[in-house]
Order: C-alpha cells, then sequence, then structure tokens
C-alpha cells in the first residue's frame, strides 16, 4: 500500500473514532427517562395509602378506600401540570446530578419550583425517594413502602401522604443508569 493511502486510511479511521466517541458522549451527559407508567403506578399507591389502605410488597393495594390501615382521607388529584413542570424536572434534575434531596445547590427550592410555574399557593409539600437498582416500576414500590413505613413513627413522608390540606399533587418519576428517582409534590389546591 503506498504512503498516501495509509495517510488517508489513518485518517479515514481517527475520523470514524472520533465521530463514534463523540457520538456516545460521556456519562453524565446522559438523558435521564420518564417513566409514565411507574408515574401512574406512584399515584395509585398514593392514593391506596392515603384512603386507609396499605401497600403489599408486590404493589398490591389490600383496602383501599376503607380507613382499614389508618384513617380515610380524601384522594389526591393528579395534576398533569405539576407533575410535568415541577416534579418530573425536579426527579430529573436530581438524576442528572446522582444526587437525593429536596434540596441541590445552585437550583431552586420547591416553593420557588412551584411559584415560577405559576403555583402559588403557599400550602406544598414534598416527598422524595430514590432507589438504586430494578426496575422503575419496582423501585415505585420500594419507595412507596418505606414512605408507608413512616406510619409508626410519624415521619414527614407519612404526614405528607396523609395530610387532608393537600388536594392536589404532581408525580414524577425519572430514572438513569439503574437508579431512580420518585418525586411526589403535593400542592394545597
Amino acid at each position: 500500500m503506498s504512503t498516501s493511502r495509509v495517510r488517508l486510511a489513518s485518517i479515514v479511521t481517527a475520523t470514524a473514532l472520533l465521530m463514534a466517541v463523540s457520538a456516545v458522549g460521556p456519562a453524565s451527559a446522559a438523558t435521564p427517562q420518564r417513566h409514565f407508567a411507574a408515574e401512574k403506578l406512584a399515584m395509585r399507591l398514593l392514593n391506596c395509602t392515603r384512603t386507609g389502605g396499605w401497600v403489599q410488597a408486590d404493589g398490591i393495594c389490600v383496602g383501599r378506600g376503607t380507613g382499614q390501615h389508618s384513617a380515610y382521607v380524601k384522594p389526591l388529584r393528579r395534576s398533569k401540570e405539576i407533575s410535568r413542570r415541577v416534579a418530573f424536572r425536579w426527579a430529573r434534575e436530581m438524576a442528572k446530578a446522582d444526587v437525593c434531596g429536596h434540596v441541590i445547590a445552585g437550583k431552586p427550592e420547591l416553593r420557588q419550583r412551584l411559584a415560577s410555574k405559576g403555583f402559588r399557593h403557599n400550602y406544598y409539600g414534598e416527598n422524595v425517594g430514590c432507589m438504586w437498582g430494578g426496575t422503575p416500576r419496582e423501585m415505585v414500590i420500594r419507595t412507596h413502602r418505606a414512605f408507608q413505613d413512616e406510619k409508626g413513627g410519624g415521619g414527614w413522608h407519612w404526614r405528607n401522604i396523609k395530610n387532608a390540606g393537600f388536594k392536589s399533587v404532581g408525580v414524577g418519576v425519572a430514572s438513569i443508569g439503574g437508579s431512580t428517582r420518585v418525586v411526589y409534590d403535593f400542592y394545597g389546591r
């Protein structure tokens, strides 16, 4: 093979490798995925527990609407706008930053996240859960059961679920690289 053909083959190979590497990009550039089915499941589980039912390990609700396992509280309405514009966006931010919490340095807190999207009622709350390993469905169930298990100690996640002052909720579920973030943004209207 001539020298010019070797050079051309090297350039073509190097260009192809560069294009392949740039197309993949670094792991941190991955986009968290939204899971609508998991969000719907999270909503069902939330209202199961809220109305006095109890979520089992397989995600089945026992006693929904009966007040059997805790006092009956009227089910929450799912706010599509809070789900899309606030809850999912927060789940995505946490996933991208690889953190789990209500606050990320340099990012707005819940009050600002709601207000910036037009939700200015002053009665709100948030449950955030993060799990690693398993499918988004499995992680929603495990996260919800962890919130539910706070019943005996009156933890804040439990109190938010049972708070009759909340009328609607946004639900967001995002996953990336084997981890899932679940966000319930409760709202007083």
